[in-house]
């Protein structure tokens, strides 16, 4: 008998744990979403959805922190594309920077040239 309502406590014991187990804080949704990549043709692709009506920046910026690009979204710009041509920027990683009020995406983007490699084949007769 004693075995039997031992089992039950922990079972109730088990149970109320994970049952009152929650986060304290709620995570509440992201004012935006970010999709942004390097093509293959030497071009950033940036897409910017906003869930709110606020403001946002964009900025590219160097190694160095230096700004490449920046670009303001107004309250009423709901969507954002841009395909920006960094065909003449030097190989290296660039970071892309979108800052709305106190919530901040960052995403690196790393630059490189293809190598050109030719292939030459000398016949002698």
């Amino acid at each position: 008998m004693k075995t039997y309502i031992k089992s039950i406590a922990c079972a109730l014991a088990l149970t109320t744990t994970v049952a009152f187990a929650h986060p304290t804080e709620e995570k509440k949704p992201a004012n935006f979403e970010v999709s942004a990549f390097v093509s293959a043709d030497n071009n950033i692709r940036v897409a910017i959805k906003k869930n709110v009506p606020e403001r946002v920046q964009v900025s590219l910026r160097d190694a160095s922190g230096n700004i490449i690009y920046s670009h303001n979204l107004t309250k009423k710009d709901m969507s954002y594309a841009a395909k920006l041509d960094v065909s003449d920027l030097n190989d290296g990683v660039y970071q892309l920077e979108i800052v709305s009020g106190a919530e901040r995406i960052t995403k690196k983007l790393n630059l490189s040239s293809k190598q050109v490699e030719v292939q030459r084949k000398v016949t002698v007769q």
